[in-house]
C-alpha cells in the first residue's frame, strides 16, 4: 500500500481509527466542527477522490456508512454534513483524499445554515491558491 511519509492521513495508525475495513479508514477530525466529525480516507495516499480505484471508491463509501451508523449510536445528531474538497482551488488543504461526516445538531447552532464551505474554507484560505 503506497504511504507517503510527509502527509499526516499516512501516519495515522490502527489506534487512532474510529473504524476501518481493508482499504479505508475513519478517524477524528482534528479541528472539528461540530461533535463527533470524523474524515474517511484510504489507506493508499490517493491526492484526489478522481484519483480512487472503483475497489476503493467502494470501499471508501461503505466506511462512510459504517462510521455513521457508529456516529449515530454515539451522538445522536439531527443530520450530516457530508463534504468532499477536492483541489486547492475547492479548499483541500491536506492532499490525501478524504470525506468529512460532519454531524449536525439543531442546538449546537440553531440559527447557522448548514452549508459545508461555510465550515470547511475559511476565509484565510487564499495562501493556496495554485498549490494543486
Amino acid at each position: 500500500m503506497e504511504k507517503d511519509p510527509n502527509c499526516v492521513f499516512c501516519q495515522k495508525t490502527e489506534a487512532d481509527y474510529v473504524a476501518e475495513n481493508e482499504l479505508s479508514c475513519a478517524f477524528d477530525d482534528i479541528r472539528p466542527v461540530s461533535k463527533g466529525h470524523t474524515l474517511v480516507t484510504p489507506k493508499r495516499h490517493v491526492r484526489q477522490v478522481w484519483d480512487l480505484t472503483d475497489e476503493e471508491r467502494k470501499s471508501l463509501f461503505s466506511l462512510v456508512q459504517e462510521t455513521k451508523k457508529i456516529l449515530d449510536d454515539k451522538y445522536r445528531p439531527d443530520g450530516y454534513n457530508i463534504a468532499i474538497n477536492s483541489g486547492a482551488a475547492a479548499g483541500q488543504t491536506v492532499f490525501h483524499c478524504h470525506v468529512h461526516l460532519i454531524p449536525r445538531y439543531w442546538n449546537h447552532d440553531p440559527e447557522r445554515k448548514p452549508i459545508p464551505a461555510q465550515f470547511l474554507v475559511p476565509p484565510e484560505r487564499p495562501q493556496f491558491k495554485g498549490m494543486d
